[in-house]
């Protein structure tokens, strides 16, 4: 471990920072909704987190899993849930984030023998705030009052039997109850979200029944089909002003589920693709849904600059950079001076140049030895 210091504002914090290198392995899910592990040296400890680099960017409040090996004398590291309090791009170190973590519940895991004073009478922590899960959780139960089986399995009418058991099983992973057993709140919403997903599943895997499902929502939009292009747009219109009324009351979901309306009855304007997807992308695990609506935004208004950064901000978020430069080229060809475009691909032909000089260290390390 390094030598401990105290930081030197310690006084202004919760309880005091010390700076020392101790090894962590984190392990949760990224801005993508993959499943990630590794292991780092922290900068600074604390009685309630620590800070160091990661190779993630995690949005902010996701909830990471931390042992500290080393620390205790059983075999198996004990786990510890901690918040991502905050999140920053390293200006120096390209590619890595810094990450201030903030446990559940706090404690001096950290094997100090002589722990600061603060941490010896801290204060009573706070209660944590609701997690990206219980936000996904939430909204994935609006999903299932008020969507379709299709919307609830993260599939299109055109997908295949295949996709709806490929997406089934890994929203079994994550919602199924067992996996929460010791969150006793989430048990009951639980069952009920995965009641919904496992009817939605044996539905659309079940040809018959899929078609008679899909006869179903076609019958349920016929009363859409007779309406003249004013009272679309007024309906359509009219989905946008619940949506924005959801977002008032922060409810994601509900913001969500009023633009897929607003976007089924209007599919032709740009403008409810990209509310949508501006909505969509806010949500870790909906981002290359959002994609698809940025793609048809633009397709449908070539023209729409933001709708393009937008969309090239989340294919280098999604590791697909090679899909954003068409974007902010483009961008360019419309406004010259765009700074946010030219500052992006300045930064992805720096990517491209560290890339290659890496690649050219590995060689010449790999022909001198």
């Amino acid at each position: 471990m390094a030598m401990l210091r105290p930081h030197a504002q310690s006084s202004k914090r919760r309880s005091t920072r010390v700076a020392a290198g101790v090894s962590v392995n984190v392990r949760g899910l990224d801005g993508n909704g993959q499943a990630f592990v590794e292991r780092r040296v922290t900068l600074e400890v604390s009685f309630q987190g620590c800070k160091y680099y990661s190779r993630y960017d995690l949005p902010k409040d996701t909830w990471l899993t931390v042992e500290i090996p080393g620390q205790q004398k059983e075999p198996k590291p004990q786990p510890y849930r901690a918040r991502v309090a905050w999140l920053h791009r390293s200006p120096q170190l390209r590619g890595l984030f810094q990450v201030g973590l903030e446990f559940e519940a706090p404690g001096n895991f950290w094997g100090l023998t002589n722990p600061p004073e603060d941490w010896r009478h801290p204060e009573a922590p706070k209660p944590p705030a609701d997690s990206a899960f219980e936000l996904e959780m939430k909204e994935m139960l609006a999903l299932a009052e008020t969507g379709t089986y299709y919307q609830l399995l993260r599939m299109t009418s055109d997908s295949p039997r295949a996709q709806a058991r490929q997406n089934y099983y890994k929203l079994v992973r994550k919602f199924h109850p067992d996996r929460h057993m010791d969150h006793a709140e989430r048990l009951a919403p639980l069952h009920k979200l995965m009641e919904a997903v496992t009817v939605a599943y044996k539905t659309l895997t079940d040809e018959t029944a899929r078609q008679k499902y899909d006869q179903k929502l076609a019958a349920s939009s016929v009363y859409t089909l007779g309406q003249r292009p004013s009272e679309m747009q007024k309906t359509a219109e009219e989905c946008l002003e619940r949506a924005r009324e959801c977002f008032k009351a922060r409810n994601s979901g509900g913001t969500i589920l009023w633009l897929r309306k607003a976007v089924e009855l209007e599919p032709g304007s740009s403008k409810y693709h990209a509310l949508l997807a501006r909505a969509l992308s806010a949500v870790p695990p909906l981002r290359r849904e959002a994609v698809e609506h940025l793609e048809k935004t633009v397709e449908l208004d070539p023209w729409n600059m933001d709708a393009r950064l937008q969309l090239g901000a989340l294919y280098e978020g999604l590791k697909l950079p090679w899909r954003a430069r068409p974007h902010y080229e483009k961008v360019l060809e419309i406004d010259a001076t765009n700074a946010k475009a030219l500052e992006r691909l300045q930064g992805l032909d720096g990517q491209s140049a560290e890339k290659k000089r890496a690649i050219i260290d590995r060689i010449f390390h790999h022909s001198s030895k």
